[in-house]
């Protein structure tokens, strides 16, 4: 359960760092700036995170999990960003959270 919770904070990790590096490409000096250097770290961090999970957590399992971006960068998108989402987005979502779901019974 502990890898799983591992894996679960890197993709918020990785979810936020690619809000940051979005943020920093909106900049004039695309490549230095701080919105970019942090997201490149926390991306890293990321990574470490991810190689810890992938310990006790199989494949299929992670593969499933990773499903969790596709719901956390729209929601971090909406607070940092101030984007708005479609419906074809919340439809998505709704569909990857069933899919999670029913994996996992």
């Amino acid at each position: 359960m502990i890898y799983i919770g591992m894996f679960v904070i890197s993709i918020l990790i990785a979810s936020f760092s690619q809000i940051l590096l979005k943020k920093g490409a909106e900049l004039k000096n695309i490549y230095i700036n701080k919105y970019t250097i942090i997201g490149y770290s926390l991306m890293a961090l990321s990574m470490v995170f991810t190689l810890i999970g992938y310990k006790g957590v199989n494949l299929t399992m992670s593969g499933i999990l990773q499903g969790l971006s596709f719901i956390f960068v729209p929601i971090l998108s909406i607070y940092f960003l101030k984007e708005k989402i479609n419906k074809l987005t919340i439809l998505g979502i709704i569909f990857i959270i069933i899919g999670i779901v029913v994996y996992s019974l």
